[in-house]
């Protein structure tokens, strides 16, 4: 059985490998003696026939003389040593799957005659087919051959059963050795066929596996990429929608502070130094949020951090931000959308619109969904700006359509410019208390 097993491995050999791992079989074979099973094979076998032929020299009814059974005991000690000198060496590079060297030929055409010659001596021995057909399929690569030499092994065998009966005299039963003969070939042809045909299957699922494990690492490989780009894209937004727009107000606010000083005007001057301390405190905070990934929303929900954004906008720039906010009720993600939404559309009041007021309502229509309106009296959408797409405009298109939303920019039906953000799904709608007033009027900044 462990003979049979391991010819598979020959048999298949004519098959080309199917990955680069596996002279690794190869090393775990050597580790693991892969010729144990063939040594104790070619042991027992051996035994078992030399106990057979010493048996049929001295109890035949026609003893024979100890130059016979020396032939006899003899023929399978040569088996032996050329199995060590060249045999095992053989098989060991059929096993592991190396290239195969003259010498395995060399080795297999004297096992033929090594075994047709004790099958001539005594017909028992041709049970050594046993270990030869075996043998040949393990060390023999390309199918073909593998048959033709056990075809070869074939013929030495009754080649030998007919000398055998020629030299006793016993013509007779060389039908029922011929039959045996064929029998034996037949069936290590069957066998070898047949594990061959296993093994390249399971060579054929290998190597689907291993293209399976390589198609995995490389999907595992492109994800981490796409996440990292995905990470990126929104720590962009993010940086651009909180710290860039925070230290743009920096620079704005060092400018009048500038302007303040050299005009002479102490008391503005130290009003907006001081606006530039509470900018940068709060730069520090939005940068410390998104290196914890928390959200940024801060105390009192969405309509406390838009009314907190515009505030700042109307003491930095001066305008007069209005905010009209229904309560509604979100998931934390696309309060956090609308958030940023209306910090985009009051950055570009402030930037290119330069506008003097601004309204800013959130509602919830009774169709569904939400709505925000960035409104202000400026000079209007920048036709150029508008067909090169800021990154602005172009990330927060981005971040609403990733919750299934829309946005519209364009002008307001009065002039100026207006920006429109709607997101789906359901969300209940609670009056506010509050009537719309300016959050953050320039009295504060003068407080």
């Amino acid at each position: 059985m462990n003979a049979v097993t391991s010819s598979s491995a020959g048999s298949a050999a004519s098959q080309p490998p199917a990955s680069q791992s596996l002279p690794h079989i190869g090393e775990v074979a050597r580790r693991r003696r892969p010729l144990l099973w063939w040594d104790l094979g070619v042991a027992a076998t051996v035994a078992v026939m030399g106990v057979i032929g010493y048996l049929d020299v001295v109890l035949d009814e026609d003893p024979g003389s100890l130059l016979d059974l020396a032939t006899t005991l003899g023929v399978l000690a040569l088996l032996v040593v050329w199995y060590l000198c060249l045999g095992r060496s053989a098989l060991r590079r059929a096993v592991c799957e190396e290239p195969a060297r003259p010498s395995d030929l060399v080795y297999l055409s004297v096992l033929v005659l090594i075994v047709g010659a004790a099958t001539a001596i005594l017909p028992s021995y041709a049970t050594l087919q046993a270990l030869a057909y075996p043998m040949i399929w393990t060390i023999i690569a390309r199918y073909r051959d593998a048959v033709i030499w056990s075809a070869v092994l074939a013929l030495a065998v009754g080649a030998g059963f007919l000398l055998a009966f020629e030299r006793h005299g016993v013509l007779a039963g060389f039908g029922e050795a011929s039959a045996i003969v064929v029998l034996s070939f037949t069936f290590a042809v069957v066998m070898g066929t047949w594990i061959s045909r296993i093994f390249a299957q399971g060579e054929r699922y290998r190597a689907l596996a291993e293209q399976l494990r390589a198609s995995q690492a490389e999907v595992a490989a492109l994800s981490e990429q796409a996440g990292a780009g995905r990470e990126r894209d929104r720590l962009s937004r993010e940086l651009h929608d909180t710290l860039t727009q925070t230290l743009a107000g920096l620079v704005m606010l060092s400018e009048q502070a500038q302007r303040a000083l050299d005009s002479g005007d102490a008391e503005r001057a130290r009003d907006r130094l001081s606006r530039v301390g509470e900018a940068a405190r709060e730069a520090v905070g939005e940068a410390r949020a998104l290196v914890a990934t928390t959200q940024p929303l801060g105390d009192g929900g969405l309509e406390a951090a838009i009314e907190r954004v515009a505030a700042r906008l109307s003491a930095d720039a001066g305008l007069r931000v209005e905010c009209a906010l229904d309560t509604v009720s979100l998931d934390r993600e696309h309060q956090v959308v609308l958030l940023r939404a209306a910090q985009e559309g009051l950055a570009n009041a402030r930037k290119h619109a330069r506008a003097s007021r601004v309204l800013l309502t959130l509602t919830a229509p009774a169709e569904g969904g939400v709505v925000l309106l960035v409104e202000d009296d400026g000079v209007g959408p920048d036709p150029e700006r508008m067909r090169l797409g800021g990154f602005g405009l172009s990330g927060l298109a981005e971040r609403v359509r990733e919750v299934g939303g829309e946005v519209r920019f364009g002008e307001a039906g009065a002039g100026g410019a207006r920006l429109e953000v709607r997101l789906p799904g359901e969300a209940s709608r609670v009056p506010s208390d509050v009537e719309p007033s300016a959050a953050g009027a320039e009295e504060k900044a003068e407080s």
